[in-house]
């Protein structure tokens, strides 16, 4: 304390001109080319800097946090503050942008004096430009996330098995005047979603806003938590823990993406309810961060995901990163596609050397699934078979100069650990493993209730009747409830945590409390096909025929949607005929269809191919009725042909996926033709007529190369946007307003790249359309 305030006096007598806001310039000081557009996200970043506009009064918050009394910093210090971000790449690349910055952590480790400054771990927003593709993360202090070497390890590891995992990376920072080392970590968001190939759908966490409320009064002095009595009170606090969705604008899209918010979240609290019952009952009495969400209801029942969750624990466990697995540190991301809570490694703070078993030692965790013992099998096959030239490249490249050898050391530490972890398993009484099994469970919000009353006897619950789509506002234990109309605005603020009206909290609880209803799904029906899986709605038929060769879809109901996942598709002909819409005579406008754009899977084709490789497959479209008539969805392989007429909206869309297509013919879009977003794609012939909006769109980070297009009657004939490159040979456009146009989008790319060889274009308003980031190369034109 006598060192703060000494720091304090010496603050004070600073002049105000020495921390007043340098003005400075927004923008990079690269030259414009294909390479800068693509590769300035595979630069290393040598610092980062950030500059608080307002210098005096961050750092008077600064000292507030450090001789505040309690040893938990409040969100009442955790304003933000407008700042200047600059990024320091090899090669004397500098980027300058403006940003948002708030303190980050919630404990007074991320934040101490160093000489005569402070440093402390940050939250940024930019507010225009990316960092390597991000918009919003943390500066962290290193040993707030465990060991900063093994945590880069671990996420590059986690990413190479399929996981979710924040980009991290570790930098020198310059905040004000204090320079130190830092962790340099993406937060949950869309961006991190799309880098990992999934698409957008709710991110899930504990909600903490009163998870920290019992403790908030205690001494900030030498004790330890276990010595001051942190850890009972953080008991009972998880016993009220509850979700909170970090992403909620996104019910604002469409009413797919509000009723798949409302459902996941729903599920997800359901599922803390079930854990609050269970880490301390008559049968049990563990520490809320030694048991675990039970996977079989994360997994929605589903064997399959149920083990994938159960990998992703025991690697956590044997990378002793179990700090994450704790509810209030878990992050999920809702695979509205697969249908279960997929993990996102979050705080595990990990450290593989410290591990430090022993015979005596047990390490095992509850409740355990049906099949646990697979996940041991499956997880050291995988570690056994890492691609360890990539994963050490990545490491590499996040800031950390580590050997091949020590990589590999640290691989078969974790390895050695399964072993243990294994033995530790096989020593559980089998009464107890039974004890914890899944069941269900009368009565599941009793013990929220009672211990929330503790902390806000006035919050009020909110219930989604899903029948009558009616919000239900009521006291505790659910009494004196009253139908409630929510605007978008307010019910945003209610999945993320933060609604108050009228001096009252708001917490939303779900539509169901029944555990065992927690998998029940009514929107598709399910037919097996060969390695794969095909789903389909009300309103659609699905015919196979030819040995399997032919598909013939028919939609019967407008919007009706069928979607195949997994496996491979070899030499197979599909069919799709869609239901016509019919223009309204009086408003001459056409009807939207059901669930438009996208039902509450997150599906805007319909027809889409999910998580599959495929070989010379033809498609047949006719009167697509949805968002997308065709959507790819990470798929790889060839296509011989594909002919697509009359989509309500876009003809073909593809995601995540590296495909070469031989010829492609659509007429009559009422939209784009084509749509290439985050993918590798390689195209002979594309002949597109009546496009309303764009020909052939490319984006977020496309490389795409065509050897001829033709198009006739569209607003633009190619664009590349948002970090892609296109590559066109012989590019042909009639009757276009724009001929070829690249630009920048979205915050999280960059400008778009376009490479011409031969261009002919004819009856246009403008041949190039650029922005200030982005390049048209010609070669030839005529």
């Amino acid at each position: 304390m006598k060192k703060v305030l000494l720091f304090l006096v010496f603050f004070l007598t600073i002049p105000e001109k020495s921390i007043s806001d340098t003005k400075k310039s927004f923008g990079c000081n690269n030259e414009i080319s294909e390479n800068s557009i693509s590769s300035i996200d595979k630069l290393k970043i040598k610092s980062i800097e950030v500059d608080i506009n307002d210098y005096r009064d961050w750092t008077v918050n600064g000292i507030k946090i450090l001789i505040n009394k309690s040893r938990y910093t409040s969100n009442k210090f955790k304003q933000r503050y407008d700042s200047t971000i600059t990024v320091n790449y090899e090669d004397e690349i500098k980027c300058i942008y403006p940003g948002r910055v708030r303190h980050s952590g919630d404990e007074k480790d991320h934040i101490s004096l160093l000489g005569n400054t402070i440093i402390q771990s940050i939250d940024v927003h930019l507010k225009s430009g990316n960092i390597r593709g991000i918009t919003r993360f943390k500066l962290l202090r290193p040993k707030t996330r465990g060991n900063l070497e093994d945590e880069i390890i671990i996420t590059e590891i986690l990413r190479n098995l399929n996981y979710l995992a924040p980009r991290t990376t570790k930098v020198n920072a310059r905040l004000n005047d204090a320079y130190s080392e830092m962790i340099f970590q993406e937060k949950a968001s869309k961006e991190m979603l799309e880098y990992n190939n999934r698409r957008e759908a709710p991110i899930l966490e504990g909600d903490e806003r009163f998870f920290w409320k019992r403790i908030e009064k205690l001494p900030d002095n030498q004790l330890s938590n276990w010595s001051i009595g942190v850890v009972p009170l953080l008991d009972k606090s998880a016993k009220h823990l509850v979700v909170k969705q970090v992403n909620s604008t996104i019910i604002n899209k469409s009413e797919g993406y509000k009723k798949m918010s409302i459902e996941s979240l729903s599920k997800l609290n359901l599922i803390h309810f079930y854990f609050s019952n269970q880490f301390q009952n008559e049968n049990n009495n563990f520490h809320y961060f030694d048991y675990d969400l039970d996977n079989t209801l994360l997994g929605l029942l589903d064997e399959e995901n149920i083990l994938k969750l159960d990998i992703y624990n025991l690697f956590a466990l044997a990378s002793n990163g179990n700090h994450g697995l704790a509810p209030n540190n878990r992050k999920f991301y809702w695979n509205s596609i697969e249908n279960y809570f997929e993990p996102i490694n979050y705080d595990s703070n990990s450290n593989i050397y410290d591990f430090s078993l022993n015979q005596e030692k047990m390490i095992s965790r509850l409740p355990i699934s049906d099949n646990f013992q697979k996940a041991f099998v499956i997880l050291e096959e995988r570690l056994n078979n890492l691609n360890l030239v990539e994963i050490n490249k990545n490491i590499l490249n996040s800031g950390i100069e580590i050997d091949s050898n020590t990589l590999e050391k640290k691989i078969n530490i974790i390895l050695s650990n399964i072993n243990f972890i294994k033995k530790s398993y096989l020593n559980l009484n089998e009464n107890t493993i039974k004890q914890n099994k899944f069941k269900p469970i009368k009565n599941i919000l009793n013990t929220f209730n009672k211990n929330i009353e503790d902390i806000d006897p006035d919050l009020l619950l909110v219930r989604y009747d899903k029948i009558n789509n009616k919000f239900q506002r009521c006291k505790l234990y659910l009494k004196d409830c009253s139908e409630y109309n929510f605007s978008n605005i307010n019910l945003s603020k209610l999945l993320e945590g933060e609604l108050e009206l009228e001096g009252k909290k708001h917490q939303f609880l779900g539509n169901d409390t029944k555990i065992i209803n927690i998998a029940k799904e009514e929107n598709y029906k399910f037919i097996k096909y060969k390695d794969s899986e095909i789903f389909y709605e009300d309103g659609a038929e699905v015919e196979i025929f030819n040995q399997g060769k032919n598909i013939n879809i028919n939609q019967n109901v407008s919007g009706s949607k069928v979607y195949i996942i997994n496996g491979s598709l070899i030499n197979t002909n599909i069919t799709f005929n869609g239901y016509e819409i019919k223009t309204n005579s009086e408003t001459n406008e056409n009807t939207k269809p059901k669930d438009y754009p996208s039902g509450s899977n997150g599906l805007t084709g319909c027809l889409s191919f999910i998580n599959m490789d495929i070989k010379n497959i033809s498609l047949n479209s006719k009167n697509s009725s949805c968002e997308d008539a065709v959507n790819f969805i990470n798929v790889e392989g060839t296509i011989k042909s594909i002919n697509i007429e009359n989509s309500f909206s876009d003809a073909f869309d593809a995601d995540f996926s590296k495909i070469n297509i031989g010829e492609i013919n659509i007429k009559n879009a009422i939209n784009d033709c084509t749509d290439f977003s985050a993918g590798v794609y390689k195209i002979d012939l594309l002949y597109l007529e009546n496009c309303g909006d764009k020909g052939l769109s490319a984006g977020e980070k496309s490389l795409l190369s065509l050897n001829q297009i033709f198009v006739r009657n569209s607003k633009i004939g190619v664009a590349s946007k948002d970090s892609s490159s296109v590559k066109l040979n012989d590019a042909n456009f009639i009757n276009t307003k724009t001929c070829v146009a690249a630009y920048n989008k979205k915050q999280e790319f960059n400008g778009g790249f376009i490479e011409i060889n031969k261009m002919n274009c004819e009856n246009y308003q403008k041949k190039i359309s650029i922005d200030s980031v982005s390049k048209v190369q010609e070669n030839k034109l005529l």
